[in-house]
């Protein structure tokens, strides 16, 4: 167990849109054991868990971060073909709000205590970077480990004049393997904080030091990290992270002393409820009221980003775009114009990516070359042995 008076890490797995998860953790963390967020070392990790722990380092609020995420993913489901649209840009989006929301000084609250996981191009190693010299030094590490080849482009950005990609494909799980690391995952396997799911899987397997079970959630929560779900599915899954990260803080004996939440009980007398005891004083009295976390009307998450969610929600369409016929003219409209549509954006990608095109040719022209010799020495060892 956990020592909650030593110094620790956390470190947050790569996991593209399920990083809604992480919110809830966050959130769970600042009301329940924010002395174990100042007691943290370092806090690191790779794809869209390097972002949240940037946000932690910042001190960024959780609702706010979840207002844009949730900005962000409508954005995602806008287009025709969802992410993959080419109106869809999301590292130049990511990119932006970073500028955006990140303090003057982000880079000195984060160096030193901020670990962002990189994969470099040339070699395929992992590098670890945790010293900034400005903010923009800063966003661009974070967008280097945002990069996922092929989804969000083919020429990886450079950081100090080397090109890095995704560090969830060389080490997704920072410093893993210390005793003091506390791993969060959104999926069900290994991690201190992950879903707590049925026992019965087929197989476990280890990907970039994530520990991840192989079930059909897990396949699901897959495609969801790439294709945002609507917002409902969302709210539930950060709401689910507020409940794994309580269950580990009772767990290990984390849970602050002046914490509403004093305990929490797991029983599993006709299957599995999971729930805490909210005691409050009134008028100089105990009260003690008895709250069952499945229910989704009884949100555990703070209030505002309960709100940031029923504003999205508010946000929907009215019922005559629900029809089935409104929908099925739409949905021919859609594929009518895709193929217009598909061309005018990609025109515009290719304008914007113009300031940069002939640094990022000539990369091209380099890395092809490599790969040529690469082949022909092999295929001549191959003959010479023959």
């Amino acid at each position: 167990m956990l020592n909650p008076n030593d110094e620790w890490t956390i470190s947050f797995a790569g996991c593209g849109f399920l990083n809604i998860y992480y919110f809830g953790v966050y959130s769970c963390l600042l009301e329940r054991a924010h002395d174990l967020i100042d007691r943290t070392t370092k806090i690191c990790g790779a794809l869209s868990g390097a972002l949240i722990a940037a946000m932690m380092a910042c001190q960024l609020s959780p609702a706010k971060c979840c207002e844009n995420l949730m900005e962000l993913a409508r954005e995602a489901r806008k287009g025709t073909l969802g992410s993959m649209h080419p109106s869809f840009n999301l590292l130049k989006l990511t990119q932006e709000l970073l500028v955006r929301e990140l303090p003057s000084n982000a880079h000195l609250l984060a160096t030193g205590r901020l670990c962002v996981s990189l994969t470099r191009v040339s070699d395929g190693q992992n590098v670890l970077v945790s010293e900034f010299n400005s903010k923009s030094d800063l966003v661009q590490a974070l967008v280097c480990s945002c990069f996922f080849p092929f989804y969000c482009g083919v020429v990886p950005p450079s950081y100090h004049a080397t090109r890095y990609v995704d560090g969830a494909l060389s080490n997704n799980l920072p410093y893993y393997n210390l005793k003091n690391t506390i791993t969060v995952s959104p999926f069900s396997g290994e991690s201190d904080i992950c879903p707590n799911e049925s026992p019965f899987y087929f197989h476990e397997l280890r990907h970039s030091n994530v520990s991840i079970q192989v079930n059909f959630t897990n396949v699901h929560r897959v495609i969801q990290a790439f294709f945002p779900p609507e917002a409902e599915v969302m709210a539930d899954i950060c709401q689910n992270g507020y409940k794994d990260a309580l269950r580990f803080l009772k767990n290990h004996d984390f849970l602050e002393k002046d914490s509403v939440i004093t305990y929490l009980f797991i029983t599993n007398d006709k299957g599995s409820s999971f729930g805490y005891y909210d005691a409050s004083m009134q008028y100089g009295s105990v009260r003690l009221q008895n709250r069952v976390l499945d229910n989704h009307n009884d949100s555990l998450l703070p209030e505002p980003i309960q709100k940031v969610f029923c504003k999205v929600s508010m946000k929907k369409h009215g019922w005559i775009s629900e029809l089935l016929v409104v929908k099925l003219i739409i949905s021919i409209l859609m594929i009518c114009v895709l193929p217009i549509e598909t061309i005018y954006f990609m025109l515009l990608r290719f304008a914007d990516w113009t300031p940069q095109i002939t640094p990022d040719l000539v990369w091209l022209w380099k890395v092809t070359m490599q790969c040529f010799r690469s082949m022909w020495r092999a295929l001549y060892s191959r003959e010479k042995h023959l």
